[in-house]
């Protein structure tokens, strides 16, 4: 037997349970009322915090952002790379319909490319990720060159086998 069960026994058949007083009313009220008033100012920290941690990821994403940037342009200014300009994905903002009609093509393209990683060896050079193996090349982190290729719609696995 635990603790509990045996004071419950002991003082059960000695307690007569009519005669008992009713909690108080205005004290439980003011208990709840106090639990939810901290559980509501903790949620309110939590979400604050969140808040922030998000906001300041964001200015983070923007700072790598521009560097990606600011190395493309870089990078394009070598004469042997001859790798074509791009518009800055930043400034260009679409709809939601457009989204969805991307993330089809997306899958159709991420579907595309791995059945070219079937095919045999001499097939599998990609222009498309030429700028990209040579940014890890100059010394790049491959994270962040990872970060660059999902954003330009590519898939980053196929990078890290290129580079190997």
């Amino acid at each position: 037997m635990t603790i509990q069960e045996d004071l419950t026994q002991s003082e059960s058949p000695q307690t007569d349970l009519t005669k008992v007083a009713a909690l108080h009313q205005k004290r439980t009220l003011a208990f709840v009322n106090h639990f939810l008033t901290i559980n509501v100012q903790f949620l309110n920290n939590f979400m604050t915090n969140c808040e922030q941690k998000l906001m300041q990821f964001e200015r983070k994403l923007e700072k790598v952002n521009a560097a990606m940037v600011l190395l493309e342009s870089k990078l394009s200014s070598i004469p042997e790379l001859d790798i074509p300009k791009q518009t800055n994905t930043s400034n260009v903002t679409e709809t939601e319909s457009t989204e969805s009609q991307n993330e089809t093509e997306l899958q159709e393209e991420n579907l595309e490319r791995k059945l070219e990683d079937q095919a045999p060896a001499e097939m599998k050079t990609k222009p498309e990720y030429d700028k990209f193996v040579k940014m890890v090349q100059v010394g790049v982190p491959l994270q962040a060159v990872k970060l660059k290729v999902s954003l330009e719609g590519l898939d980053p696995e196929i990078l890290e086998q290129l580079i190997k």
